[in-house]
């Protein structure tokens, strides 16, 4: 007779971590849900939300909150850890290079909306301390589950060294994107007729450049480590490029668009050459 295993149980910390990420998606997806179905929350100007522009905007941003959900479930119950890898990496990859720069830039977004007033715009002033309280909410406890899901998944990243080797030809050009990247961001926030310097601005060039010295350090060494920095740089750098492009595109604004694309590029190059890698990762001993 076959005896049925029970699932393993699910610490009542993972469950703390994927719930309370969860809860940080609610008031988004609330907002979003309102706006899409011709309600005002939130709005000054409703026309600000009328137009099919508008309306495809929100589905993707919802959508994204959406996939959160989703991740933070599949991070925690076991039905998640049978989910091919490239489905459960691409998704919190960009979401880690949306959110992150968000919570280190924190400090900076609080200050501009306790000090700036906002009266021009078609949002009421608390629908911005409610999105970036949220995205800040969903950086720290969706990041937090995936490190849970990722220790037990792909343990071996954790405990393995990395054998010396070469970053090639991805890794090179993403070093160089990276470096493009970063001196295009200073051109526009500090240089002539450049726009204000914002500090998400400033944290993606940081983390491209940080990004780009792990990769050039190839010899032996812990794994993981090197594989968080490049994870971080190079994801802040796809993330909030695509994002930019979107923006820029949608709204009919593309003087950016060349460096926005190089900044996507050099994260999918890096990445690519960080992952490359993998193979060569041996086990501690």
């Amino acid at each position: 007779m076959t005896v049925a295993m029970a699932p393993p149980k699910i610490s009542s910390v993972r469950l703390i971590v994927c719930y309370a990420a969860i809860l940080g998606t609610l008031p988004y997806l609330t907002l979003k849900a309102s706006w899409v179905t011709g309600g005002s929350l939130g709005l000054r100007d409703p026309s600000f939300v009328d137009s099919d522009l508008m309306l495809f905007a929100n589905l993707v941003t919802g959508g994204m909150d959406v996939v959160a959900v989703i991740l933070a479930l599949a991070f925690t119950y076991s039905w998640g850890r049978r989910i091919p890898a490239p489905l459960v990496l691409f998704p919190i990859w960009i979401g880690t290079g949306l959110l992150a720069p968000i919570v280190l830039d924190l400090p900076v977004i609080v200050a501009d909306l306790t000090t700036a007033q906002l009266t021009e715009m078609p949002l009421e002033n608390w629908v911005w301390a409610v999105v970036y309280g949220g995205f800040a909410w969903q950086g720290v406890l969706l990041l937090t589950a995936f490190v849970l899901y990722a220790r037990d998944r792909w343990w071996f990243v954790v405990t393995g060294t990395v054998k010396p080797g070469t970053i090639g030809v991805a890794g090179l050009l993403g070093i160089v994107a990276a470096l493009v990247s970063a001196i295009g961001h200073s051109i526009w926030a500090f240089g002539p007729g450049g726009i204000a310097a914002r500090g998400q601005d400033v944290v993606l060039a940081v983390l491209g450049v940080l990004a780009a010295i792990a990769l050039a350090n190839v010899s032996r060494g812990r794994f993981w480590p090197r594989l968080v920095l490049v994870w971080t740089g190079a994801g802040a750098m796809a993330g909030t490029g695509v994002w930019g492009l979107f923006s820029s595109l949608t709204m009919g604004s593309t003087g950016h668009a060349a460096v926005l694309a190089v900044q996507v590029i050099g994260g999918v190059l890096m990445m690519t050459s960080i992952l490359r890698r993998l193979p060569v990762v041996e086990q501690a001993t």
